[in-house]
């Protein structure tokens, strides 16, 4: 029991939940906060540069810390980085950085991205006359701001499609407009794709003949990039 306590009284000095008590174990302090600073500003770049633009330097540190000794689990990297974006999302810390939770998200999207099982499957000649569905290993998302160009001053509504692209071998993302947004969030693999196509285009008053051409080629490539499958 003596040992489990000095073991626990350790690990509570570490995550910064008690004051370090010596210089010895104050080293294991910082090696510990240091492995999470690396892990979860490499992970936010670009959050992080606004916790940095922002002065919130001290409340970056604090959020660290209160993670580690809460939510800190998982034995992956690139997933203690989704346990610390989760962790953020549930607290009041950087309450002042309104776009905190997309930003966030749209960051760990190219993560999850990239770590995803890559298909080897052969593409078939893609036809309207086929049935398709949006593939699990793409994020299609909408955003109150346009994280593309980084514009947080006023907000921006954007619909970004991303994937990994097999020929650059990595993460892109594509801004989309609302009608090719909606048509993928649509598409059902229960009706060939000219049905979903013509569904969609009633429902949102276009017309088939003027505007199948452009759709078809547009959903042609995307199906090439793996984004239907």
């Amino acid at each position: 029991m003596k040992e489990h306590n000095l073991q626990k009284d350790f690990i509570e000095q570490i995550t910064g939940k008690k004051v370090v008590e010596k210089n010895s174990i104050g080293v294991y302090k910082y090696l510990v906060y240091n492995n999470f600073f690396d892990v979860i500003s490499g992970s936010y770049p670009l959050f992080y540069q606004m916790v940095q633009q922002n002065h919130l330097e001290n409340e970056f540190e604090l959020s660290i810390y209160e993670f580690i000794q809460t939510s800190a689990l998982s034995p992956f990297v690139w997933k203690v980085s989704n346990e610390y974006r989760k962790f953020i999302k549930s607290s009041l810390l950087f309450s002042s950085l309104e776009y905190r939770d997309e930003l966030l998200y749209f960051e760990y999207s190219e993560l999850y991205l990239f770590m995803q099982k890559k298909s080897k499957k052969q593409l078939e000649k893609f036809s309207l006359k086929n049935h398709y569905r949006l593939s699990n290993k793409v994020i299609l998302q909408k955003y109150k701001y346009n994280f593309l160009n980084m514009n947080l001053e006023e907000k921006q509504k954007t619909y970004i499609l991303g994937y990994y692209d097999y020929k650059l071998h990595e993460v892109v993302y594509r801004e989309i407009n609302i009608y090719m947004y909606k048509l993928l969030k649509s598409i059902t693999k229960t009706k060939i794709l000219k049905e979903n196509l013509k569904s969609f285009m009633k429902n949102n008053s276009l017309s088939y003949k003027q505007y199948k051409e452009e759709f078809s080629i547009a959903l042609a490539e995307l199906y090439r990039q793996k984004v239907m499958e």
